[in-house]
């Protein structure tokens, strides 16, 4: 009997596409083989051998009819290439497969000219039957190909797969070069989409080429060397492979693009930073940092913290997490939204919380104490503003504080004897707030923030490292006590965000709040969910519009792309409510009839509308459900929901409603055109970016429906 060898299994990106197109029960014996190969690569019924006419390539039996194809690439190392029908194995195998190393990433790259042949053969494509006509003269010269005006040397110092050179020259058609898009090695089709885009090689170079290139010299013959390095696309986390073949997780979310693993294996001396667009992966970078930060943590050291902004994303977060680390390599780690660790550490102080007040009851509270103070200068809503986006926002404890306090944004100068007068109203609004026990987050992350500095100016620290995704809703705050939980030290605080995702909130500059990240910031460009055609619409609605990056600049989406085609967004106008009600009813009956409910969402702008909804789809037989904090929704059923309450959530099919100019903006908002003009802008940049984010929750398609005119920043996306 053979002696027992354990082996290392690497899944190459390439592999899933095989996967894919398997049968549920043939993906499921997959994972059987997984782990027997593991656990003994020479496990009598797997059958491993070498494969006659290629040089380093074996197979290995999955069923009786399926066969795993597999690089070798050490003693006991291999890497999974293909999932074939044992009747395909033999096939013209020494032709059908190269293994090689980019000679600019240093990356392993695995080429199918099967499916690369495939895609640029006009013989593959339907013809559409049509009444015979006149045979057309055959031109004298063949249509030139599309990257006839670039040499090879200068495609392939991109970084352009070597075997794929003759390829890429028989590409003459945009519907080619999709084709061959879906089945090239990612960097190749990022660069050849580039350039058929318009863009020059000095731009693809910059863009796309240099934040994936080896900073080191190439071994084009060390595969071992090759696949550890950052630009492969592999994984070896049977956890993470489980899911996605059970559940759909994403390949993109388990093979980070290279320029996405530079940044999750980088060391950073201190606080770092991504920014992207939606869809550009920052969720996927924060959640394989905490990953790795979770399996290279010392517990002698502290916890990790993986964090964000709302209840749902943490949960969504934390079951990724957990589908990313095997078995014994989750270290100490909390996965919690930020304001359920205030509350946790206000109550782990001793502190009683009593009743809890929302905006408006607080705006309330502010209204009867101007009444019994005689306050006529300042209203009451002017009040409320000042204490929660000034006073506990930059966490104030004093008068001689508040007198010397930054005011960004707010409206009306104050004198000395005006911030006297608000404060003194301060202070006894908080004995309000002390005698009734009630709270609020304002203040309660105020409090909390204030007494985890204390502590931490002892060298008490709760946390090692902290992870936080979303970064661009928390509050002044917020930051000030992620800053009192981690030491200062290398890999302390890593923040993924967006600045045109901000819809809660005030823009801040972490340099002002105690975190550095200067020299430490780096911005994806590349969307993995969205088409060109929905990200056009997406991109025009922040057309004119700017950011502050987190930390006193301005952001842009300056070459945001995607690599992906798809159908254009459909603008409909109904002439009332109710037929905007039935258009969405017919909209999403189409839509499901051959998609899982749960892969369509409706998005509004107000609750109202989400009840309404809900109600008139289940009346009409269309199971569908409200998106709430406390209720995750299944596939079973379509999810309506606030634009608010889609944010970090993602779909096949988006159908944005009730967004005419009699509501989107709302009243609210309107109003303060004329009575607090800076608020104004600051509210409708939130309002812009609300439907930029719905807009880009959408992977094929997104329809907007409206009554009456059309709102303002809908009107943009229609004249891109």
């Amino acid at each position: 009997m053979a002696e027992r060898e354990s082996a290392s299994l690497t899944i190459e990106s390439n592999a899933i596409r095989h996967l894919d197109r398997l049968d549920r029960g043939v993906r499921t014996r997959f994972e059987d083989f997984q782990s027997k190969f593991c656990w003994n690569m020479h496990t009598p019924g797997l059958r491993l051998k070498p494969l006659k006419g290629h040089k380093g390539l074996w197979s290995a039996r999955i069923t009786d009819d399926y066969r795993a194809v597999m690089c070798r690439i050490g003693n006991a190392h291999f890497a999974l290439i293909a999932v074939l029908h044992r009747s395909e194995v033999y096939e013209r195998i020494e032709e059908r497969y190269d293994m090689a190393v980019n000679r600019v990433t240093g990356a392993l790259e695995v080429v199918d000219h099967s499916d690369v042949q495939a895609a640029v053969s006009d013989a593959k494509r339907p013809v559409e039957a049509a009444a015979p006509a006149a045979p057309k003269p055959r031109p004298d010269t063949p249509r030139p190909g599309l990257f006839d005006p670039f040499s090879d040397k200068e495609l392939l110092d991109l970084g352009i797969a070597e075997p794929l050179m003759p390829s890429v020259r028989e590409i003459r058609t945009d519907q080619q070069l999709l084709d061959f898009i879906g089945v090239a090695p990612r960097l190749t089709a990022e660069i050849l989409f580039a350039l058929n885009d318009g863009q020059s090689l000095q731009q693809v170079e910059e863009l796309v080429t240099a934040p994936v290139k080896a900073d080191e010299p190439i071994d084009t013959d060390d595969l071992q060397t090759a696949i550890e390095r950052p630009a492969s696309m592999v994984t070896s986390s049977d956890k993470a492979v489980s899911a996605m073949l059970e559940r759909g997780f994403e390949a993109w979310r388990v093979w980070p693009h290279p320029a996405q693993r530079k940044i999750i294996d980088r060391t950073f001396k201190g606080p770092a930073r991504v920014s992207g667009g939606p869809g550009t992966g920052k969720t996927v970078v924060a959640l394989h940092r905490a990953a790795r930060l979770a399996k290279d943590l010392d517990p002698s050291q502290g916890r990790l913290l993986f964090t964000t902004f709302t209840k749902n994303l943490a949960a969504d977060l934390d079951s990724k997490l957990t589908l990313l680390l095997d078995d014994g390599e989750r270290k100490p780690t909390d996965v919690e939204h930020l304001d359920r660790v205030v509350y946790r550490l206000a109550v782990e102080s001793g502190r009683k919380l009593g009743k809890l007040l929302g905006e408006a009851e607080l705006e309330r509270w502010w209204e009867e104490l101007c009444l019994e103070q005689g306050e006529t200068e300042f209203d009451a809503q002017f009040l409320y503003r000042e204490w929660t986006e000034v006073i506990c926002a930059q966490l104030l404890i004093s008068r001689t504080e508040y007198f010397k306090a930054r005011r960004v944004k707010r409206p009306r100068r104050l004198g000395r004897e005006q911030r006297a007068r608000i404060w003194e109203l301060v202070e006894r609004f908080n004995a309000r707030l002390a005698e009734a026990e009630a709270w609020c987050w304002p203040q309660l992350r105020a409090s909390v923030a204030i007494a985890e500095e204390n502590r931490s100016s002892g060298g008490a620290h709760r946390y090692r490292h902290i992870v936080i995704d979303e970064a661009q809703d928390l509050t002044p705050a917020h930051w000030r006590l992620l800053r009192a939980l981690a030491p200062e030290a290398p890999d302390d605080l890593f923040i993924a965000g967006d600045p045109f995702q901000r819809i809660y909130g005030q823009p801040v500059t972490l340099g002002r709040l105690g975190v550095n990240i200067v020299g430490r910031s780096t911005r994806l460009t590349l969307n993995y969910r969205t088409t060109r055609e929905i990200l056009r619409s997406a991109l025009a609605i922040e057309a004119d519009a700017v950011a502050d990056d987190l930390d006193g600049d301005r952001d842009s989406l300056a070459g945001y792309r995607s690599v992906m085609s798809g159908e254009r967004p459909a603008f409909r106008p109904q002439a009332n409510a109710e037929a905007e009600l039935a258009e969405i009813v017919r909209q999403v009956r189409a839509w499901t009839a051959e998609n899982p409910p749960g892969a369509v969402a409706v998005a509004v702008p107000s609750r109202r509308m989400v009840e309404q909804i809900v109600e008139r789809l289940n009346s009409e037989g269309v199971g569908a459900g409200a998106l709430s904090k406390e209720r995750q929704l299944g596939e079973d059923i379509v999810h309506v929901g606030t634009m608010h309450r889609l944010k970090g959530l993602e779909y096949r099919y988006m159908l944005i409603s009730g967004i005419g100019a009699q509501y989107f903006p709302s009243d609210r908002i309107k109003k303060l055109a004329d009575t607090d003009p800076q608020r104004y802008e600051l509210e409708l940049d939130k309002v812009r970016n609300l439907l930029f984010v719905a807009t880009t929750r959408a992977r094929d398609e997104v329809v907007f429906t409206w009554t009456g005119e059309p709102s303002p920043l809908l009107h943009l996306v229609g004249d891109r």
